[in-house]
């Protein structure tokens, strides 16, 4: 059994729509048979490009919705201000990206509250005295399996996967996987080839029984 955690994106994704992110949610519990732990992760940032952030409101909203559904829920942070909201709520863990330039909010989470990060080689310079989940990842996006595996990748090792199919988790059976999640009419920049759709992720997912996406 992997612990699995879905990245619902930021407000490319749910387009900051309460129906939206609501079928995001009932589309996932419908092929979730509770064969592995889902976490449910959304992005939080202020500004970042091209991509739209999920507003306030529309995290609130998702965050009590996939507690009701039985889901713990939790972030990634981008910045000081999205890192202080996040902590109003009881996450399970908040999830630094693979961006150096992100690290230094490390300083700012509670020893409390455990921190997940992503990486693409030995991390150095972190604070010292907390204990950290660290993800093999590669930031481009779709990324290729032999990409991934010139990282020092080994059995239960940690991964969010950016590649187009199940290889990585098939092979490594990981501790903790990390993939991005969408619906099959998602768009935007987090609705690419390498995020999940509910209907590629019933066999993972499953308990064998007839599910519909």
């Amino acid at each position: 059994m992997s612990k699995i955690i879905l990245d619902f994106g930021s407000g490319n994704t749910c387009r900051n729509n309460k129906d939206y992110i609501k079928q995001m949610y009932l589309k996932l519990k419908r092929v979730d048979g509770g064969r592995h732990e889902v976490v449910v992760k959304w992005q939080l940032f202020k500004a970042a490009g091209a991509n739209k952030p999920l507003t306030e409101n529309s995290f609130d909203y998702a965050y009590k919705l996939g507690q009701e559904m039985g889901y713990q829920v939790t972030a990634s942070v981008a910045d000081l201000d999205s890192l202080n909201f996040l902590l109003n709520y009881d996450v399970p863990f908040v999830k630094i990206a693979n961006n150096r330039s992100h690290d230094f909010l490390i300083s700012y989470i509670p020893d409390e509250v455990p921190v997940y990060i992503s990486k693409s080689e030995e991390l150095v310079g972190l604070p010292k005295g907390k204990e950290y989940k660290e993800f093999w990842c590669i930031r481009q996006y779709p990324a290729t399996v032999k990409a991934y595996e010139n990282l020092p990748l080994s059995q239960g090792c940690c991964i969010s996967d950016h590649t187009e199919n199940f290889e990585l988790f098939n092979k490594y059976n990981p501790e903790i996987i990390e993939w991005h999640y969408k619906l099959k009419y998602s768009t935007g920049l987090d609705a690419g080839k390498f995020a999940r759709t509910p209907g590629e992720l019933i066999n993972i997912l499953s308990d064998g029984k007839n599910h519909s996406s």
